[in-house]
């Protein structure tokens, strides 16, 4: 059954995520174990000094070696504790000060605490015995009615087996967000057995938040606070909810994609109607509420994700994204690495810095990696020029006030066609002149404020209005927003035709038409520009984003507290939502891979990321090559990854690249990490690099990067091995797409296997014909005639060192 906590008992929440989807541009994008009610009074009491001393105390994250723990201590919390009033005293600034500094303790996915210290006592620190690292607190940010169809995952009465195999196993995903609207249809639990007994997740109750509002679809809900308050202050309860509930939107978005119930009638205000359903519905979901009003902070996030492995959970879905400089400083890497261990599938939003190239986050190959693509479903609409001329775009505006079609407005624009966006032109807020504006439809650039607030701007200037164009950064990306006024947003050719018709014709006019709900759009899928692009920054040979799914125009369950546009004086509100950003594309991946892990209940985190991989396809609906929508030219592995992900082929996949935790952490011994900062994900000295990888590249990844040097005939061989989850009798081809100006040799190029589970390995060779100034594009596919296996193959060319 679940288990209900009051939430003076919580433990631990993640920090705040910046909403991926609200309608600023696209985002560029419950906790720690809860310690027993003995310990709780003692370090996680919210009473921190005001005296002098605690003005330059900061929040930290502690990691320790809890084998070096001494015998003398009964218990670790003790040990952290000690160890904390050393640093004080070495430092000298305890000035009688000896309140209790801890606040989070971790002892699942990883051990250690988080406390307030100063600078002094950190460094001090840093010398007692046991501890591994410590890390400065840091800021993360938050990077349906069609998808289920469009990624072939058809309605339960026609979908037993997924069905079946998800209701025996009984998966948990865990949504690490801005919490839940517990009301929303979305998360009814109708027809829904008893929560399993190996569930240990429980219901903190708060202010809007009781135990009724947990039930069979919701077995847990958690918040995680205390890093958040210790490093931007205390919460206004009045303002926020200190509780599981979301006032944000954000989290129930997220929550509802990945296994929200299916919902008839669904809408956004007449857009997108009909049955909404999430990735995985009859999957249960936990929530671990960790982002606030000003961001999400890593102990929190850290604290959010040891709880969750403590809960049971069998997947994560983390729609946040930071800017880590390396594997052992992000903390969220670290959290998902001791995740991985415990089994759990871990997806995170690629990020929405896109089409800029190195703008991912999350790039640690334990983490899925999901960047976003479009569907086949549209909703758009017309701007029909004064001089007959019509360009199409998007819009979800269904206001009382539309334009006639058969009338023409007058039409103005307050920047140069061929210069940058200015302040006038991007319609910032006090910028636009009443007189210049009132009774006109009025031309803003896209960039710098929220897409729907420059609609506001026109608005209260006496627009009546808005044609939102694609500067060159955006490209032909179109996302829909649900203006406050008629508005349009316009790609940034199409953009460039009508502002050089406003600026070469006297008196220019336009209307503005609106045309609902479209699908079978073609071509489709594509990558949005807003979508983070590789290469991986940390490690050329790890090639990120790992694939893409849809994370454009997501219709899914929406906050109660919060209006669709997020403006807080847009009045509106509604129980469905349509957002766009990889915070929408991570969740599909999470909702996907519970489906898998109920089918596979055996296969490891990796086996599942290499099933969606190799499965992924790159073709779109016109059989033509994935198209990047910032350029219109063909999309590449920086930008899809393996491709989009294609969920009933991946529940057979043929054969996987399986990888190990030994595995991994061996990939971080190839990364020259000091001991110290290898301890960090070995958590013991009893753990040591094995050194069994040539290189960074030999990791038995899905995705082959190769990383050579830009000298004629020089070879590099890379190595892989592949596990046999199909028939048990099966032979496979390979079948090379060499990147241009290297030869590539698989030996052998056959494999066949005569059992289930049965290993072969294979060489991958490469031979520099002629140099590139940059990297180039292939693929290795095993196909049996009937499943194909494909591999993305990279080619990157350095100077010798």
């Amino acid at each position: 059954m679940v288990k209900f906590l009051s939430s003076t008992a919580a433990s631990l929440a993640l920090p705040s995520p910046v909403l991926d989807a609200a309608p600023s541009f696209p985002m560029t994008g419950a906790a720690a174990r809860c310690l027993i009610l003995l310990f709780s009074a003692l370090y996680l009491a919210p009473s921190f000094s005001s005296g002098s001393t605690s003005h330059s105390r900061k929040s930290y994250i502690v990691l320790m070696d809890k084998g070096q723990m001494p015998s003398s201590f009964s218990h670790h919390l003790h040990w952290y504790e000690s160890a904390v009033r050393s640093s004080a005293a070495l430092a000298a600034t305890s000035g009688g000060d000896m309140q209790p500094r801890i606040f989070y303790s971790y002892d699942n996915a990883f051990h250690g605490f988080a406390a307030m210290l100063t600078e002094a006592e950190a460094e001090q620190l840093e010398f007692q015995p046991g501890v591994v690292t410590i890390l400065p607190e840091t800021v993360y940010r938050m990077h349906t009615t069609r998808s289920p169809q469009f990624l072939g995952i058809v309605p339960e009465s026609h979908n037993g087996h997924m069905s079946a195999a998800l209701a025996a196993h009984d998966v948990v995903v865990g949504v690490v967000d801005t919490g839940i609207w517990p009301e929303s249809p979305s998360f009814s639990d109708r027809g829904m057995p008893p929560v399993p007994s190996r569930w240990k997740g429980a219901c903190e109750i708060g202010r809007g938040f009781n135990i009724s509002n947990c039930n069979r679809k919701i077995v847990g809900a958690r918040i995680f606070y205390r890093g958040y308050e210790a490093f931007q202050g205390v919460i206004n309860e009045m303002a926020e909810f200190k509780s599981p509930r979301d006032e944000d939107g954000h989290g129930t978005h997220t929550a509802s994609i990945a296994a929200g119930s299916p919902v008839t009638g669904a809408n956004f205000m007449g857009y997108g109607n009909g049955t909404a359903r999430g990735m995985a519905p009859r999957a249960r979901i936990a929530v671990y509420k960790v982002c606030w009003s000003g961001g999400c902070i890593s102990s929190d996030i850290m604290a959010a994700i040891d709880r969750a492995v403590a809960d049971g959970v069998d997947v994560l879905s983390i729609s946040l994204g930071g800017e880590a400089t390396s594997y052992y400083r992000d903390a969220l890497s670290i959290g998902a690495f001791g995740a991985m261990e415990k089994g759990i599938f871990v997806a995170c939003a690629a990020g929405n810095g896109g089409p800029d190239p190195i703008s991912l986050t999350n790039v640690s190959p334990w983490i899925a990696t999901v960047g976003a693509g479009t569907m086949d479903r549209d909703f758009p609409a017309t701007v029909r020029l004064g001089n007959g001329m019509n360009f199409t775009g998007v819009s979800l505006y269904s206001g009382r006030r539309s334009l006639s079609p058969q009338r023409q407005y007058a039409l103005v624009y307050f920047g140069d066609n061929l210069s940058r966006p200015t302040p006038k032109s991007l319609c910032l807020n006090g910028t636009l002149d009443p007189h210049a504006v009132a009774g006109k439809i009025v031309i803003c650039d896209r960039g710098i404020s929220m897409r729907v607030e420059k609609g506001l701007v026109v608005k209260d200037a006496g627009g009546i209005g808005m044609i939102l164009v694609n500067t060159d950064a955006n490209g032909e990306e179109l996302v829909a927003d649900c203006h406050l006024l008629p508005a349009i947003a316009i790609g940034a050719i199409s953009g460039k035709a009508i502002k050089h018709y406003t600026e070469s014709t006297p008196n220019s006019t336009a209307t503005l038409t609106f045309e609902g709900t479209k699908l079978g759009i073609r071509p489709s899928p594509m990558i949005p520009a807003f979508s983070s692009r590789g290469p991986n920054f940390l490690t050329l040979e790890i090639v990120k984003p790992d694939m893409v799914a849809p994370g454009v125009n997501i219709l899914a369950a929406w906050s109660g507290a919060n209006s669709p546009s997020a403006l807080p004086f847009d009045p509106r509100r509604v129980r469905f939502n349509i957002m766009s950003g990889t915070s929408m594309s991570c969740p599909h991946i999470g909702g996907i891979a519970a489906l898998m892990k109920g089918s596979h209940p055996e296969w490891s985190p990796a086996a599942i990321k290499s099933a969606l991989m190799t499965t992924a396809y790159v073709l779109d609906n016109t059989q033509q090559p994935l198209k990047d929508e910032a350029n219109g030219e063909p999309s590449t592995a920086y930008s899809h990854g393996a491709g989009h992900v294609d969920p009933p082929k991946a529940l057979d996949p043929g054969l996987i690249y399986d990888i190990s935790p030994d595995e991994y952490f061996e990939f971080l011994c190839s990364q020259k990490l000091t001991p110290s900062q290898l301890k960090v994900f070995s958590k013991s000295a009893n753990r040591s690099c094995k050194y069994s990888l040539a290189g960074a590249g030999n990791l038995n990844y899905p995705a082959i990067s190769a990383v050579m040097t830009n000298i004629q005939g020089s070879t590099l061989t890379l190595r892989r091995t592949v596990t046999n989850v199909g028939p048990p009798n099966s032979t496979y081809d390979v079948n090379i797409s060499a990147p241009k100006g290297a030869k590539v040799v698989v030996r052998p190029a056959q494999l066949q296997f005569c059992r289930q589970n049965q290993k072969r390995s294979f060489r991958v060779i490469f031979v520099t014909k002629a140099p590139q100034p940059s990297e180039t594009f292939g693929a290795l596919t095993w196909s049996d005639g009937t499943r194909a296996v494909r591999s993305p193959i990279v080619a990157t060319w350095l100077l010798p060192p």
